[in-house]
């Protein structure tokens, strides 16, 4: 379940404005750019509602673009509340927030809590209390089925409540959602220093783990005072609640003693006890700002905010002061970047920094499956992820052992570990934010309708592994449910090596592979073969090698989440493959390789490292990809195992009458 870090502010407004009033009422929030996480709430006290329908204002979207125009606050969604007994979405709802998601296709994740004042079930994951409601929170995004809604878990970030315990007095005006160095966060003010000098506490999602950040201003009486960056002494040993009290103290910023009761709102937040209190953890999510709507609103079709200014007598949210100017971004990011923060923002930056024109940064919420793990799949996994790719799902059964360590990213202390395992974990360090999911399974020790949801929940499929009976049956599955899979093999000690690539349409694998060494065994050499294939697997090889062909392989599988005709240059590496049906690139890395002497050696200035492109046919009895009225479903696999030279018949004998009746 992905979290979703929220201020504690937040809860408390929402509690306030929403869990003190019958259903159903409703406003907006909004948070940081790019992450999920809520920094502000804005009531639409003046909508139009009843009991089972909130419909948002025109001033409400004119709050919205007002806030966002003053700052990095992004809009995130819409809260609203339900009748007890209904803690979700409801229908009317769901096709609200796919209207907004369509409608504003480079939005991401759309935040949608409901809140309802059932006190007496039991929480979940996704939900927390305030004294007066439940707010149970959802998530909903674009996949290739449409909209899904999934339930997340909310993260709150104690930032009013350690403010309050260090003995400064709260208000709602005080968060300001601003960046420092490029890391964006929340700016509070605090109690002026003895000479006056104004200061401010600068706090990410990550408080109370990360330290927040003193700014304080110099030169203040200036139009645009500068701000000094100043660490806080951060001691993990003293209790989070009491942790910005001696920070603060220590630093000599004035503090009033701490409130002896809790009546605040802020502390009024209570958990399920199966809730984990908040605190860092990783932001899993890559979504961005989301739609705007529930109920009626017709928010997705007129999101921009309206000409004209608020309601007259309609709610405020807390104003967006203008902000001192910010302190020299280079020295303030090594401060950043040394208490840990902002380095998975930074990282994603980073990932797509040189790569402009040439990637899509829609990488980040692409998700590719990739089989095996090997020497060749943890290579190819490693340039997806340092290429923007942002969710991968890795199956491996196998264990790291001494042998792989010459030719894969393994260390020694992986020795033993899982290979999927051990690679997610580097992995992670390249981009913190990655979303990866471990499968240390073989693929036969799954049934079909495993893999159906596998696949169909990826957008490409990678099979990398060392078993022909896996790769047929991902040839299947893959092709049935239309997906794009890339097939990678090595030949006898790495002297060559194949890419195939299907798309839908396109022959399959098995008919690809097949066909082509049938033709090429004409012209007399092949490679010692496994399983009938031409491939063979843990043999000697130069790592050279195997990262040549693993980089061919992955520029394939990069133009193949690419459209051909987009701005980015490597969608087009495909165009004149797809259109010829060239779907199989043999590669021989050494000279004189099986037949590329017999085929290139009249062309000058040959030698080793080519590669040739040859085009492919389906065969009509082909079950995967042949004649449509032949085709089986690859779900029915377990029920016909064993039987495949009968399925085989079968299927020869259905097309040849039905061949004859053509002829008739």
């Amino acid at each position: 379940m992905l979290p979703v870090h929220v201020f504690d502010y937040v809860i408390d407004q929402v509690g306030r404005d929403i869990g003190r009033t019958r259903p159903e009422q409703g406003g907006a929030l909004l948070g940081l750019r790019g992450r999920d996480v809520l920094t502000a709430f804005v009531h639409d006290a003046r909508a139009q509602v009843t009991r089972v329908e909130y419909s948002n204002t025109p001033w409400l979207l004119h709050e919205i673009g007002r806030m966002e125009g003053a700052g990095p606050v992004r809009f995130k969604g819409i809260i609203h509340s339900h009748p007890t007994g209904m803690p979700r979405p409801s229908q009317q709802d769901h096709r609200e927030y796919g209207r907004t998601l369509e409608a504003v296709p480079d939005l991401g994740r759309y935040l949608a809590p409901i809140v309802t004042h059932d006190l007496v079930t039991p929480g979940e994951r996704h939900e927390l209390f305030t004294e007066t409601a439940r707010i149970s929170f959802f998530g909903a995004m674009w996949t290739e089925r449409g909209v899904r809604l999934e339930p997340m878990r909310p993260v709150v970030v104690p930032l009013a409540a350690a403010l309050r315990q260090a003995g400064v007095t709260w208000s709602d005006s005080f968060p300001l959602t601003c960046e420092v160095g490029g890391v964006a966060g929340v700016r509070v003010p605090l109690p002026p220093d003895r000479s006056g000098a104004r200061r401010h506490l600068f706090a990410t999602a990550d408080f109370p783990v990360a330290p927040p950040l003193l700014l304080e201003e110099a030169g203040a009486d200036g139009p645009h005072p500068e701000l000094i960056v100043r660490e806080l002494g951060w001691d993990p040993r003293i209790p989070q609640q009491d942790r910005l009290r001696e920070a603060l103290g220590a630093a000599g910023a004035r503090t009033a003693p701490p409130a002896p009761t809790a009546s605040r709102a802020g502390q009024s937040v209570r958990r399920p006890p199966a809730q984990p209190p908040g605190g860092r953890e990783p932001l899993g999510a890559d979504g961005g700002a989301g739609g705007s709507g529930t109920g009626g609103s017709g928010v997705g079709e007129a999101f921009a905010p309206r000409p004209g200014g608020p309601q007259p007598g309609g709610p405020r949210a807390p104003a967006e002061s203008a902000a001192p100017s910010a302190p020299a971004p280079g020295r303030t990011r090594r401060i950043l970047y040394r208490l840990g923060i902002g380095r998975a923002r930074a990282a994603r930056a980073g990932l797509f920094a040189r790569t402009q024109g040439l990637l899509s940064p829609a990488l980040a919420d692409t998700h590719v499956l990739l089989v095996g793990v090997g020497s060749v799949g943890s290579y190819l996994a490693e340039v997806l992820v340092r290429s923007g790719v942002g969710r991968l799902t890795l199956v491996d059964p196998d264990r790291v052992e001494p042998a792989n360590l010459g030719r894969s990213l393994f260390g020694v202390r992986d020795i033993g570990r899982n290979k999927a395992k051990a690679t997610a974990k580097r992995l992670r360090k390249v981009n913190p934010r990655l979303k990866v999911t471990v499968l240390a399974r073989d693929v036969a020790s799954l049934d079909d309708h495993h893999w159906h949801q596998r696949i169909s929940d990826a957008r490409l499929v990678v099979a990398a592994t060392d078993d022909n009976q896996a790769q047929q049956r991902l040839n299947h599955l893959a092709y049935f449910l239309r997906r794009p899979a890339v097939f990678i093999g090595l030949y006898d000690g790495a002297a060559g090596g194949e890419v195939v690539f299907t798309t839908p349409g396109s022959p399959c694998w098995s008919c690809a592979t097949g066909g082509v060494r049938e033709s090429l065994g004409e012209l007399g050499h092949q490679p010692r073969t496994d399983y009938g294939t031409g491939r063979l697997y843990a043999v000697p090889g130069l790592l050279t090698d195997i990262h040549h062909l693993t980089a061919a392989a992955a520029k394939v599988v990069l133009a193949l989440l690419h459209p051909s005709d987009g701005p980015d240059r490597v969608g087009g590496f495909l165009t004149a493959p797809l259109r010829k049906d060239l779907s199989m690139a043999l590669f021989a890395m050494e000279p004189d390789h099986w037949f590329f002497p017999r085929v290139l050696g009249e062309a000058p200035g040959q030698h080793a490292f080519q590669s040739i492109w040859l085009r492919t046919g389906r065969r009509p009895d082909c079950p995967v990809c042949g004649d449509p009225s032949l085709r089986s479903d690859p779900r029915e696999h377990g029920r016909r195992a064993g039987d495949d030279a009968d399925l085989t018949r079968r299927q020869k004998r259905a097309f040849e009458e039905r061949r004859q009746r053509h002829r008739h």
